[in-house]
């Protein structure tokens, strides 16, 4: 314990405050508690009173320079405050002047906080603080205290502060929570106690401006104070550090998961007082209970060395994590010595990175492993049990915020799912919604329960067709043109074993290679594929594989032609690679497309928007009061919707022909639009996760948009969809009427040609009276030129 006068810093105090040391109060307080009784404690309390009144004049203002003599006394009140037990070299603990920050006695402890052991004299991170806000907190206090004592306000502030700095030694953020005991300090008004009427609520003090009128019409000179306050101090830099976590994970939506992980690793450095010791926190990814390790993620893994992108790192980290996850323990290598570097791979990258000391911590939520926690320093030593315990009350929170890493994969790949693979979209999603609910209530009500059918009346119809042209013919002609190459690397190879190995089988291989080679067309018949299909994929490569085992020279000659045939990169698979290159291509572009605009008509009004893949891409949406009941139907999102379908359209296809120069196997598309003017009914096909008509005037619709992408125009061999145009089918002209508008507009705008064609069309099975639109689209229309 020692007698020292420290006073941190007078700009933080009102200067105009009247106070002195005094035990006066304490003292009235003990002779309050005295309950005359025979209690260790009641003898405790009159021993110190005895010892008090030896020194009547502490009753008075003690002069600061006397303090010393009064040594015994003051230890005696830090014994009777505290615990006997409480090690003073632990406990922050202090008297002070009443209401300023000026100390005369105090713990080991509390020095050691205050004073700066080399240089003796007070630390900066003591008085370092805005001087505007702590002068405001010391009026706040006073008055408060004032308001309290002697006009019987209800207690509206906390004696205690919370002071944050920074630590000098460590370079990281301290939370100290100082707590001031005002029991033994008595406030008195200098003349008679002013009248405070007009002033009714604690509430009127919450802001600033209350206590500045308050020190107007109420000085703070009119009151003096005596007595002593008791200050108690407690690290709180553990607390702070936990709920900096709790508050990032909080806000980890608002943030980059790397701004995020930033912000934590830093927490934890405050968490264990030391800037050396550094962090990394990784989420495990499973699907499928399999481990993944996403190839856009930056991992932050001492295991992945300097390069996280480096392909060997990132399967050398999987390989580990997968064993670690089998048997999770906490790693310990307080110094990672050299013996320890060469039987552990993971060790040696550690090293090579200058890291002397590690640990491996898995992280748990809900009882499953969901991340590893990695703790390193470039010193040696540094890392030990101490500061895991340390860090052991961030593990919760740290489990929380890798499990909402992984939700947030998790969600992402359910959105994926909903939106590529099933039709649970946005604007039905509540439909489902209800049902699910409704199905748990009779579950919960009666045992079991049935999902109702989910279906929408009276919808809107729109349906479209973008076609890759002749992709029939395309994919035979490929794949006639392989399989002669293919013959012929065949026979060449054939040729190549009879020239090397005498064998009579050889011959017969060789007459059926060009039986086969010289029958080949475009006109195989199904049956005749499946045989030549058997003769390349069974005869010739089991003869082949078995010449190749009886005849080890003849590797290479045999070698060379599997590699031919391999499908991914083989010369005899060239053509079709490239039909299915374009193809794919084509088709991206177009599915990208569609999802830019999916977007951007659910604005106006919600619509069910469902893609299928065929050699090309179909669409078909659905708009109407009863997939979206909240928000008022009208005819006219019908026609913005219909308007979309003709101007994209146009812009497909100018996209798909800008594509012919880069593609592989120059391909065109076809645009079509089937117009139903009528509604439908749909409903949910459980088997078939798709909507369909529901019906039989309904299903009509679809039977009808199955049969026209080949139709022809009437008494012509001509079909009707043609690249570079877009194709209208209907059945009566008041339903092409609105069309016929639009068309018009977008021939004004210049992205349709004034070449519109109104044609009949050849009848289909059991559907007659087929009309349609034609016209061309502008290839050269330049979007970015407002007419």
């Amino acid at each position: 314990m020692q007698t020292m006068s420290i006073n941190i810093n007078e700009k933080f105090t009102l200067a105009e405050l009247d106070t002195a040391f005094s035990l006066r109060p304490f003292i009235k307080y003990l002779k309050a508690s005295l309950k005359n009784d025979s209690s260790l404690k009641d003898k405790l309390t009159a021993f110190l009173l005895e010892k008090l009144e030896q020194f009547p004049e502490l009753e008075g203002d003690v002069p600061l320079e006397n303090i010393e003599k009064y040594r015994e006394i003051l230890e005696l009140i830090f014994v009777s405050m505290t615990n006997v037990t409480e090690d003073e070299t632990r406990l922050p603990w202090a008297l002070g002047m009443p209401l300023r920050p000026q100390f005369i006695y105090g713990t080991s402890a509390f020095y050691t906080l205050m004073i700066d052991a080399r240089e003796q004299k007070l630390k900066k991170a003591v008085t370092q603080g805005d001087e505007k806000m702590m002068r405001m907190r010391s009026m706040r206090i006073a008055y408060s205290f004032i308001l309290e004592r002697l006009y019987n306000f209800s207690p509206f502030h906390k004696n205690e502060i919370i002071h944050t700095f920074i630590d000098e030694e460590t370079g990281l953020l301290r939370h100290l929570r100082i707590n001031i005991d005002t029991r033994f300090i008595d406030v008195t008004p200098v003349g008679e106690l002013p009248d405070l009427n007009g002033l009714t609520s604690p509430n009127k003090l919450d802001e600033e401006q209350g206590f500045e009128h308050l020190a107007k019409v109420l000085p703070i000179n009119l009151f003096k104070f005596r007595g002593m306050s008791v200050v108690t101090i407690t690290d709180e830099t553990v607390k702070y550090a936990v709920e900096t976590i709790k508050n990032t994970i909080v806000a980890h939506n608002r943030h980059s998961e790397d701004e995020c992980y930033k912000d934590v690793t830093k927490a934890l450095k405050t968490l264990v007082q030391n800037n050396a010791i550094d962090f990394n926190i990784t989420p495990l990814f499973r699907i499928n209970e399999k481990l993944v390790i996403p190839e856009l993620t930056d991992i932050k893994s001492v295991l992945m060395g300097d390069d996280c992108n480096n392909g060997t790192a990132r399967s050398a980290y999987q390989a580990f994590a997968e064993e670690y996850m089998r048997n999770p323990r906490p790693l310990i290598y307080k110094t990672i010595s050299s013996k320890e570097a060469k039987l552990y791979p993971f060790l040696s990258t550690c090293t090579r990175t200058g890291i002397q000391s590690f640990i491996v911590l898995p992280l748990f939520s809900n009882n499953k492993m969901a991340g590893i926690l990695e703790i390193f320093a470039r010193e040696p030593g540094l890392l030990d049990e101490k500061v895991l315990a340390m860090l052991e009350p961030a593990y919760p929170v740290l489990a929380q915020l890798v499990q909402i890493s992984i939700d947030d994969v998790n969600s992402s790949i359910d959105r994926v799912i909903k939106e590529k693979f099933t039709s649970l979209q946005p604007a039905v999603q509540w439909k489902f919604n209800d049902a699910a609910w409704n199905y748990l209530q009779e579950v919960e009500n009666h045992g079991k329960g049935k999902i109702e059918t989910i279906g929408f009346e009276s919808v809107y119809p729109l349906y479209g067709a973008i076609d890759i042209r002749n992709s029939t013919i395309e994919r035979n002609k490929a794949q006639l043109s392989d399989l002669q190459h293919q013959f012929s690397l065949l026979l060449e190879t054939l040729q190549q074993v009879k020239k090397h190995y005498s064998l009579a089988l050889t011959d017969e291989m060789i007459y059926k290679c060009r039986k086969w080679k010289n029958t080949l067309d475009e006109s195989m018949t199904p049956h005749s594929e499946v045989k030549l299909t058997d003769f390349l994929e069974k005869e010739a490569v089991s003869f082949l594989k078995h010449f190749k085992l009886t005849h080890p020279g003849s590797a290479g000659i045999v070698e060379k032609y599997f590699a031919a045939i391999e499908e991914t990169k083989g010369i005899a698979w060239t053509n079709r690679r490239q039909l299915e290159e374009s193809m794919q291509t084509i088709n991206t572009a177009v599915n990208n497309y569609l999802d830019m605009m999916k977007d951007e008509l659910q604005q106006s009004y919600p619509c069910y928007f469902e893609r299928f893949r065929t050699d090309g891409v179909e669409y078909d949406i659905y708009i109407g009061q009863s997939i979206a009941p909240d928000k008022p139907f009208d005819i006219l999102y019908l026609k913005n919707l219909r308007l979309w379908q003709l101007s994209s359209m146009a812009a497909i296809a100018r996209i798909t022909h800008e594509m012919l120069p880069n593609l592989s196997k120059p391909l065109q598309t076809t645009q079509l639009i089937f117009i139903h003017s009528s509604t439908i009914d749909i409903s949910f096909r459980n088997d078939e996760r798709r909507f369909d008509a529901e019906g039989g005037y309904n299903i009509r619709y679809q039977v009808i948009k199955k049969r026209i992408d080949k139709v022809h125009v009437a008494d012509t061999n001509e079909r009707l969809t043609q690249p570079g145009k877009i194709a209208l089918v209907y059945f009566n002209r008041r339903d092409a009427e609105e069309y016929i508008s639009h068309i018009q507009y977008l021939q004004e705008q210049g992205i349709l040609l004034n070449d519109l064609e109104y044609l009949d069309l050849e009848e289909l099975q059991g559907v007659a009276g087929l009309k349609a639109l034609r016209v061309g689209i502008n290839m050269e229309y330049d979007h970015s030129v407002v007419s």
